[in-house]
């Protein structure tokens, strides 16, 4: 690339770089757009927030964290009120459910950091 511009055939040569240049701009704005035009259609941003949020280590645990407390709840419930069939058992089997379930899901973390400790 010159400085300065002195003849005509300079200034041509110029002309067509700058041509060039935009083309390849042009070329490169295309695919741009493209790209962006992918990416917001609905099912690649559902897939895109799919993937961050598998991809969260916070979320998988808060999975686990909840999927012990509720499976601990059920079984407590089914070890405690057996098969109630009076409304009272059944009321007083899904609190004991409800609270094994929030106490194990709040001492869970605790736990598994105790244990890693050790």
């Amino acid at each position: 690339m010159k400085d300065s511009i002195n003849t005509m055939s300079d200034l041509k040569v110029r002309i067509k770089e700058l041509e060039a240049l935009e083309a390849r701009q042009v070329a490169g704005l295309k695919l741009q757009v493209h790209d962006t035009i992918e990416g917001m259609r609905p099912a690649n941003l559902l897939k895109s927030a799919f993937n961050d949020m598998v991809g969260s280590k916070s979320l998988k645990q808060n999975a686990i964290t909840a999927s012990v407390g509720i499976g601990a709840g059920m079984l407590i419930k089914k070890i405690i009120m057996h098969k109630s069939k009076s409304l009272l058992g059944k009321m007083a089997g899904y609190g004991l459910q409800f609270l094994t379930t929030k106490l194990i899901s709040k001492k869970l973390p605790a736990l598994k950091q105790k244990i890693a400790n050790l």
